[in-house]
């Protein structure tokens, strides 16, 4: 029986940022708990204490800094194509968007045609950026308060704390669809190995992007 035709979805390059930055996440997560309340006090052996976990905080919040910089330097127009990708919206996407609760919920809906990223996944790709940069940007003001005006300092914390808030929450409800949500199976293990998926699956959920690589049958 021959083997069913595969297609890279996710490159090398997006694979390893979305993964190095996925760890750094939850670490950043963690350690940033163990200083945040008392209630995270039992994650404190997990990493040294408290001087530990903030030291292990600032470690990895450099790299998750570094890591986008360092894909946007080595492949801009990588970067730039996402962005655009991303940025396409039309009556399809606004009618994804729209339909997609009922999907969620198990009612059987026509979803239309979509591109190589859906509309959910182009809404993230420029959710999960601009929390990061406040992220980075109010998390940079409180490593260095001395260096910033007082109003600005305060500022940051609850800034830094609400988009940690958001940012996790909208990571959970898209580790959901990127893994347990039906049919979303193949995209996930894609990420984990090649990036490829099956010819078949990218047909039924990417259309529109199965078209422009294999043409219109």
């Amino acid at each position: 029986m021959a083997e069913e035709k595969r297609i890279l979805k996710c490159s090398t390059g997006a694979r390893m940022v979305h993964w190095s930055h996925t760890i750094c996440w939850f670490i950043l997560l963690l350690t940033g708990l163990v200083m945040f309340s008392g209630w995270f006090d039992w994650l404190k052996p997990v990493f040294g204490g408290t001087n530990g976990a903030n030291l292990i905080h600032r470690i990895f919040a450099l790299v998750f800094v570094a890591v986008p910089l360092i894909g946007l330097v080595l492949k801009p127009r990588s970067f730039i194509g996402w962005m655009k990708e991303a940025a396409k919206w039309g009556k399809d996407e606004i009618k994804f968007m729209m339909m997609f609760p009922l999907d969620f919920i198990g009612i059987k809906v026509h979803m239309p045609p979509q591109d190589r990223i859906n509309a959910g996944q182009k809404f993230n790709s420029f959710f999960f950026p601009i929390i990061g940069f406040f992220i980075a940007l109010s998390g940079f003001v409180m490593w260095f308060a001395e260096s910033f005006p007082l109003w600005m300092v305060r500022l940051a914390y609850p800034v830094h704390d609400i988009c940690w808030i958001l940012g996790t929450a909208q990571l959970c409800f898209h580790a959901y669809l990127g893994s347990l949500h039906p049919g979303s199976g193949e995209a996930f293990w894609a990420m984990f190995g090649d990036g490829k998926v099956r010819a078949s699956w990218a047909k039924h959920h990417h259309t529109k992007w199965y078209e422009q690589v294999c043409g219109k049958e």
